[in-house]
């Protein structure tokens, strides 16, 4: 019989600090055991404790912040962790490895790029460009730099060729941003945030139903194909997670680019910074924690083809 587990750590650095709700993902493992796939949230200690097993479709995912275990260059301390897990029979999701990529922004570039995923163009050394993107490799809730003079870059940060996204509404121009959240190749929920700078937040998103109503149908709707896409060939590069791919539309060309993804359930600060307007928002399923875990088991279920 299939199995989920995920398993927490409580090594300083490693904590999966932002990355959603105990709450969320406790309910997610309960929708996992209705469906026929007996879950737990755990420990490590815990599941090291349960011993070997003999189940080849026993799946641990790794709970942890990748951002968080780069920079404090924990990654061998969660690779010998992941072996321990290993070797009592169990797979493992948010590898280590695939971690790895995902927390540190030009290594992530470099394999998804090369994975077909659509990027900004990677600025290193030498590279010619008009307007660079200019953000830390690893970290996030940082200020970003828009640079124009290649002597004013800093090689040890994370440069991009600046994609413009934005987007008119009623006479005033808005950076926008789309997010979706996704489990796998599977997106289960896409919205637009946008703001007066290029570094657009869900904190500074005006709660302004028409606005976000008119880009969500401007950028998200008639995009949903280009999104799909995107996801899909993230999986393919670094396996099936629970994501948050933060995509820039682009206003000159249409097309769609991931800016980064992460490791992430739920963004339950959005739908706390939303709840005023939550209402008149499209994607309502969102806002009702029973309705998204039962989206996500049902995602994860079915990436995995667990065996019920």
């Amino acid at each position: 019989m299939a199995r989920f587990f995920v398993v927490e750590f409580d090594e300083p650095g490693v904590l999966a600090k932002g990355k959603g709700s105990r709450n969320i993902i406790v309910r997610l493992t309960r929708v996992m055991g209705k469906l026929g796939v007996p879950s737990e949230v755990l420990s490590f200690a815990e599941l090291m404790a349960r011993g070997a097993i003999d189940d080849p479709q026993s799946y641990v995912l790794l709970h942890y912040n990748e951002l968080f275990v780069v920079q404090n260059e924990k990654v061998d301390w969660l690779r010998a962790r992941e072996s321990e897990i290993e070797a009592l029979g169990h797979r493992i999701l948010h590898s280590v490895e695939h971690g790895r990529v995902v927390g540190h922004k030009i290594r992530q570039n470099k394999v998804l790029t090369a994975a077909g995923v659509p990027m900004p163009r990677l600025i290193e050394t030498g590279s010619s460009f008009q307007t660079a993107f200019s953000n830390e490799v690893s970290n996030a809730h940082v200020p970003v730099q828009l640079v124009g003079n290649a002597a004013e870059l800093d090689p040890e940060r994370y440069n991009t060729e600046y994609v413009d996204c934005r987007h008119e509404y009623e006479g005033e121009m808005w950076h926008v941003c789309i997010r979706a959240q996704a489990v796998g190749e599977q997106v289960l929920f896409s919205w637009v945030r946008a703001g007066p700078q290029p570094n657009v937040r869900t904190r500074g998103t005006p709660l302004d139903a028409k606005l976000l109503n008119h880009f969500h149908s401007k950028l998200v709707v008639p995009n949903t194909d280009q999104i799909r896409e995107i996801a899909s060939a993230v999986k393919k590069a670094v396996g099936v997670g629970f994501f948050a791919h933060d995509i820039l539309p682009c206003a000159k060309t249409g097309r769609l680019f991931l800016c980064e993804t992460n490791y992430k359930f739920y963004e339950g600060f959005y739908r706390f910074y939303m709840k005023p307007i939550a209402k008149d928002l499209p994607n309502q399923a969102f806002f009702d924690g029973r309705k998204v875990t039962r989206r996500m088991a049902r995602a994860l279920v079915q990436e995995l083809d667990l065996k019920t």
